[in-house]
């Protein structure tokens, strides 16, 4: 009992220093060796308030656009897959992220882009927005905007 106990407390305070999915809690459990309990000790760290998805899942999408430019396609794959979160938890989260936020990740991964590749084709930063998870439209908006000179400030 005292081992499971001593588990409980650690598990918690991984939990409580950021933002966990129920996946993520079970992979962790499993390298530290536990492979009976692990589905009660979930539970109790969802009804205690640890862990909890929507939450989660909004955390994730917004740092993922806003800090490391990623599409919401790829956001939403990321959730679905690698987190098993559901999909109407994604769409929601997704949700809650502005378009204008959306439009200046891939902004500023054209920018990035256009550091090391100054003199290349708009169709290959394109395809390269394609690939983090933007669709077409924000890719193309933000591929015309670096481009464009800018008229009274940064351009987007």
């Amino acid at each position: 009992m005292d081992g499971k106990k001593d588990l409980s407390s650690k598990i918690r305070h991984w939990c409580a220093r950021s933002e966990r999915s129920p996946e993520q809690v079970r992979r962790k459990l499993f390298a530290w060796g536990e492979r009976d309990g692990i589905e009660p000790l979930i539970a109790a760290l969802i009804e205690d308030g640890y862990v909890d998805a929507t939450r989660f899942a909004e955390a994730y999408a917004a740092d993922h656009i806003r800090l490391k430019g990623w599409g919401p396609a790829k956001v939403a794959a990321g959730l679905r897959v690698e987190h098993g979160i559901e999909a109407n938890t994604v769409d929601r989260a997704l949700g809650l992220v502005s378009s204008e936020d959306v439009l200046e990740a891939a902004c500023r991964a054209v920018r990035k882009r256009k550091l090391h590749r100054p003199d290349e084709d708009p169709s290959k930063a394109i395809a390269s927005l394609l690939r983090k998870g933007f669709n077409f439209d924000v890719a193309r908006q933000a591929v015309s905007a670096e481009d464009a000179p800018p008229k009274f400030g940064p351009s987007c």
